[in-house]
């Protein structure tokens, strides 16, 4: 079971926000089986996604394009496990919506790209403005 289930089954409501040298980075609520997590500051996302990505050598663009499909792979299934278990995860970036994942995503094109119903992106010159 992924932690954003778990954090929705365990919070029924409540506020979180983290903060790195004493700079708010993101601000995390949770209410009626929803996560909303806006980021702040978009270093602490790029380092949290740096942390999770192997480290390789000389990155050519075929390394690079794996790497990103097993991350999207990773995103599938939890956005899947999210949607079965009825909760849903938005991304927001200095309070503009970028992502949704989950039960109440409703992707249009997106879903061609992702090959999951359960991811909608909201703002795709966001998305690429963090990076993800």
């Amino acid at each position: 079971m992924p932690l954003a289930t778990i954090l929705s089954e365990i919070l029924e409501s409540g506020k979180i926000t983290v903060s790195t040298n004493n700079i708010d980075s993101i601000r995390i609520r949770v209410a009626d089986k929803k996560i909303d997590i806006d980021a702040i500051n978009k270093t602490i996302l790029k380092e949290a996604l740096k942390a999770t990505r192997k480290k390789e050598g000389s990155k050519g663009v075929a390394k690079s394009i794996g790497a990103a499909q097993s991350n999207l792979g990773i995103l599938k299934e939890v956005a899947e496990e999210l949607s079965n278990a009825g909760v849903t995860v938005t991304l927001s970036y200095k309070g503009d919506l970028v992502a949704t994942l989950g039960s109440q995503a409703k992707p249009k094109l997106s879903s061609i790209l992702t090959g999951t119903r359960s991811i909608e992106i909201n703002n795709p010159i966001k998305l690429i403005e963090l990076g993800l």
